[in-house]
C-alpha cells in the first residue's frame, strides 16, 4: 500500500511527463512565421530608435539640471 504523501509525487511525475510530451509535439508542429519575424524586426528598429532618442534627451536634461545647479541661491 502507497502513503498518501506519495501518491502527490507519483501525480506530479506523471503529469510532468505528459505535458513534456505535449509540448514536444506542439513544439514539432510550430512553424516559423514570417509574418512575426518581420514584426519583431521592426519592433526592435524602433526601440533602437526610441533608445536614441531617450539618450539625446538624457543628455539635455543633464545640460538643464547644470545650468539650475549653477544659478546661486
Amino acid at each position: 500500500m502507497i502513503p498518501w504523501y506519495a501518491w502527490i509525487g507519483i501525480v506530479f511525475v506523471a503529469f510532468s511527463g505528459i505535458t513534456g510530451l505535449i509540448g514536444a509535439i506542439g513544439y514539432g508542429r510550430r512553424k516559423e512565421n514570417p509574418e512575426l519575424a518581420n514584426a519583431i524586426l521592426q519592433n526592435s528598429e524602433v526601440n533602437k530608435a526610441l533608445l536614441e532618442k531617450l539618450g539625446t534627451i538624457e543628455t539635455r536634461l543633464g545640460a538643464v539640471e547644470k545650468t539650475l545647479n549653477d544659478i546661486p541661491n
